[in-house]
């Protein structure tokens, strides 16, 4: 099934550890309509303007496949809202920007992003509805502990 004229569901619903685990990973009503807003608005007009394949590492992920790789429940992509993506080639550094500056977005997350390493990380992009998109702009990182932090990221 289609969700835009690049995306299928079958990509978007794509786990190997669902698959290793033998998790059903299959959105509900709701959340196919929400996938169908992120491709449309986001991840669509990323590949239309690159003109390049963009690489979906994540996309929806059940309740049961959130449990399986520690991810919360309330997670963005249990809801069918958000995808962590890269375009090999494109330094994801530049992609965040891109997108930051023409796109409406809930969230845009620059992943373990190392700026001597441009193909380092990955981008994470959700999208709620035209109405509750908040526009926020994160780097994610892991501190001398080995934690995940988030901060403000302004895209230069």
């Amino acid at each position: 099934m289609k969700l835009s004229a690049n995306f299928s569901l079958k990509e978007m619903v794509a786990s190997q550890t669902a698959d290793r685990k033998g998790i059903i990973n299959n959105p509900n009503e709701d959340q196919m309509n929400s996938l169908k807003l992120l491709c449309e608005k986001v991840l669509q007009p990323v590949r239309d303007h690159y003109g390049k394949v963009v690489s979906i590492s994540s996309g929806f992920r059940s309740e049961a496949l959130c449990e399986a790789i520690g991810s919360s429940k309330n997670s963005q992509h249990a809801k069918g809202q958000a995808a962590d993506f890269e375009i090999f080639g494109v330094p994801n550094a530049e992609l965040a920007k891109w997108i930051a500056e023409n796109l409406d977005f809930d969230q845009l997350i620059l992943e373990y992003h190392k700026p001597e390493e441009p193909n380092s990380g990955w981008i994470h992009c959700s999208y709620k509805s035209p109405t509750d998109n908040r526009k926020q702009t994160l780097r994610a990182f892991r501190n001398d502990q080995g934690k995940t932090q988030y901060v403000e990221y302004k895209p230069n």
